[in-house]
């Protein structure tokens, strides 16, 4: 009798362990920025800019330099991400150990303003520019959707 009270009591045990934090939660969100985004500006320094799950990618067009960065989180109602460094061939952009960033997307532009660590997010400037004035905005990019 005890043998069976205890084969019941680990069985329930294991299906309530087995079912809780994970079988009815929803999978989050896709990163809203996926997808691959060709450089416009503003230094002169082409680029494509390669946003996948998990993982961001930015490597010269003419295939002199590259680094790969982990996609540690990001929050597309508030427009924020955050990357750490795994990799990095050349002279690559950007550079640092962790990243914070906010964005914009507008129509298939998109508009990133980077800053060093994981401390606090860059504020976004103007969505659609890296310029104030006549001025270049440090650590700010802009890239136009590609089509695949």
């Amino acid at each position: 009798m005890r043998t069976f009270c205890l084969a019941a009591i680990m069985t329930v045990a294991m299906t309530a362990l087995l079912g809780c934090g994970g079988g009815d939660a929803a999978p989050p969100a896709a990163f809203e920025i996926d997808g691959n985004w060709l450089f416009l500006g503003p230094s002169v320094i082409p680029h494509d800019l390669v946003i996948g799950p998990g993982t961001v990618v930015y490597k010269d067009v003419d295939g002199q330099w590259s680094s790969t960065w982990t996609l540690k989180a990001y929050d597309n109602a508030l427009h924020h991400f955050q990357l750490t460094f795994v990799s990095g061939t050349g002279t690559y952009l950007p550079t640092g150990q962790s990243l914070s960033g906010s964005y914009a997307v507008t129509n298939n532009f998109l508009t990133v303003q980077l800053a060093n660590g994981l401390a606090s997010y860059p504020p976004l400037q103007g969505p659609g520019t890296c310029t104030v004035g006549d001025d270049v905005i440090a650590d700010c990019a802009l890239y136009v959707k590609q089509q695949n």
